[in-house]
């Protein structure tokens, strides 16, 4: 027999996969926006998922903001377009269907309309956060039936898997003033708890966040995710050194692929934190020596570029 694994197609390999629905619940200021806006932009630009997890294909995706102005995302979009190419075009980012109330199946339907009028096909849509789509509210069962069902009417309409962002219970705190740690600080009807497929908490750490699985139905997801935060990218990744080094040559590759750009030798060194002997090795191997062009070469520089051809990732 095939596995789980095997029989559901991945988007994210080990984090995301279609026609299931995923929450990530985190407590204020922890930055499930800001991960959630990385997740979406390497999604539609097809990299892998915070340096490592393969995605297979580059995925078209509607990023929902249900509070605040959309200008908060554009304003991480233009940080991130520094570092990485962003495909613009697989990217749908709105804040109007907040004046939208899915309480009233009259404005249901016009949301699940305009989304369809707006984004045809779609691979993935992010609610972020979904706290703010019902009034009230999702503590009360009433409204988080009302909330379950109609996010099932979205999803069979546009065939795409769910990303929710949502927040953690209060913060309670002993007779000393320390924080009381709960295994899963999770917030509201068990009914909301139940229509979810997959759930991460995301808890803050020294150097950066750290996904803990809570909910996995398929058995397909990552038990914990540890992430490093870099304020100035204000990108998560997987520590360098819990990654293969021909992962992080091909990742490099992969970015310089997509967006056309030439490269040094020096540079690839520099960005993977591969040693020099590595990094000529790696260049040599078999799944990665036909991609490469040499655009210039003199004695003491040659500058590439990746040509045609797949770099599919070896980690599962």
């Amino acid at each position: 027999m095939t596995s789980a694994k095997d029989q559901r197609e991945a988007i994210v390999e080990g984090f995301l996969y279609k026609h299931t629905c995923l929450m990530v619940a985190a407590d204020p200021g922890i930055g499930k926006s800001t991960v959630s806006t990385q997740v979406a932009v390497e999604l539609a630009t097809g990299l892998p998922v915070f340096g490592v997890l393969e995605v297979p294909r580059p995925c078209t995706v509607l990023y929902i903001q249900t509070e605040r102005s959309i200008l908060e995302f554009a304003e991480r979009l233009e940080t991130i377009s520094k570092i990485y190419p962003i495909n613009f075009e697989n990217l749908y980012v709105t804040d109007e269907y907040q004046k939208l109330n899915i309480m009233r199946p009259e404005q249901l339907e016009t949301l699940v309309s305009a989304i369809l009028r707006d984004c045809p096909k779609l691979d993935v849509i992010f609610i972020d956060p979904i706290y703010s789509m019902v009034l009230g509210g999702l503590k009360d069962e009433g409204r988080a039936t009302v909330f379950n069902n109609a996010m099932n009417m979205i999803q069979k309409a546009t065939g795409a898997a769910l990303y929710y962002n949502h927040h953690t219970v209060k913060s309670q705190y002993n007779h000393d003033g320390g924080v009381i740690e709960k295994d899963d600080p999770f917030y509201g009807s068990q009914w909301l708890k139940a229509h979810v497929t997959g759930s991460f908490y995301l808890k803050k750490t020294d150097g950066g966040v750290k996904f803990l699985c809570k909910k996995d139905n398929y058995h397909v997801l990552h038990k914990t995710l540890e992430l490093e935060y870099d304020e100035e990218t204000q990108l998560c990744s997987i520590p360098k050194d819990e990654i293969p080094a021909i992962e992080r040559v091909k990742n490099f590759l992969r970015v310089k692929k997509i967006d056309g750009k030439t490269f040094t030798f020096n540079e690839l060194v520099l960005s993977t934190g591969v040693c020099t002997r590595t990094a000529r090795k790696l260049l040599m191997h078999s799944s990665i020596r036909p991609l490469l062009i040499v655009v210039s070469a003199s004695k003491n520089r040659h500058i590439y570029r990746v040509g045609g051809g797949d770099l599919s990732s070896a980690v599962h």
